[in-house]
């Protein structure tokens, strides 16, 4: 299972989802769709965009869980 890591980055820069959503131009939906890990996409300029704002790599954006 793919799983997105915005929740703790925001945490991680003590940023708000509604500053995310100023910063990437990304809806609201959008926003809560990574946030809350019901994204089942995702652009490749989407996460050119989230990686310049967290400042991070696609690793540190973007985990692989093995399902049991």
């Amino acid at each position: 299972m793919v799983r997105f890591k915005v929740k703790e980055l925001l945490e991680k820069h003590k940023m708000s989802r509604y500053k995310l959503r100023q910063y990437s131009d990304f809806t609201y939906e959008r926003v809560n769709q990574f946030y809350f890990n019901t994204a089942k996409s995702i652009k490749v300029e989407e996460i050119n965009i989230l990686c310049e704002i967290f400042n991070c790599n696609v690793s540190d954006l973007i985990e692989f869980k093995y399902d049991k």
